[in-house]
């Protein structure tokens, strides 16, 4: 007979967490870098900003109708939102592992051929760098959490949008409570409001505080 497997208790993960505590702060005592702090934002890129209590609500501030993206598809439940709150004319879905999409009516929709719904399979940023120039109304980018990735999907995207398009941000974070892991995307959302003429307009919270903005030209 099998024997079940160990019952992972409340102290087990403390312990377990107090150590890595201890050792990150050796880590950083080395001048170790872990973390991917955001730089602190001048006061008029943020005194437009509105606060909404989910991400839903704020896709519904989005104007609807025109072309909309999103990076990170995963299994397109986020995406239907999309399209049904958004309705978008034409909404492109980027992903690195389109298999992972199972929502059934995005899939519907994908199996009716060319139409509303198109995915783009492969790395999010060479792809979006072959799209259109001022061909897009919002962006909402959900891929690679990296610092790096993160800024790779910014560049591409930036000159995608159109002249009063918008971006948004999924886990606004610099830290995941729930993997604890590393996050870069606030870092380079604050580093896209400082190198580029673009504000906050919205934020969204979320119940672990994996936040949403979106990002307007100033």
């Amino acid at each position: 007979m099998a024997t079940p497997p160990k019952k992972i208790t409340f102290e087990d993960v403390e312990r377990d967490r107090r150590a890595f505590a201890k050792s990150l702060k050796e880590f950083q005592a080395q001048k170790g870098k872990y973390h991917n702090p955001a730089p602190e934002l001048p006061l008029e890129k943020l005194s437009s900003c509105e606060l909404l209590p989910n991400r839903y609500a704020l896709i519904d501030k989005v104007r609807k109708g025109g072309t909309m993206a999103e990076i990170g598809v995963d299994r397109g439940d986020f995406s239907l939102q999309i399209l049904r709150r958004c309705e978008p004319d034409k909404l492109h879905l980027f992903d690195i592992d389109i298999s992972r999409l199972v929502n059934p009516e995005i899939r519907a929709e994908l199996a009716d051929g060319p139409g509303r719904v198109q995915t783009h399979v492969g790395d999010s940023s060479a792809n979006m760098s072959k799209m259109p120039d001022a061909s897009f109304d919002m962006i909402y980018i959900d891929g690679d959490h990296a610092y790096e990735g993160v800024m790779k999907d910014v560049e591409a995207s930036i000159p995608k949008l159109k002249p009063d398009g918008v971006l948004v941000f999924n886990d606004y974070t610099t830290w995941s409570a729930s993997t604890m892991f590393h996050c870069g995307v606030a870092r380079a959302v604050h580093e896209t409001c400082l190198r580029y003429p673009f504000k906050f307009r919205y934020m969204a919270l979320q119940t672990m505080l994996y936040n949403d903005v979106m990002l307007v030209r100033d």
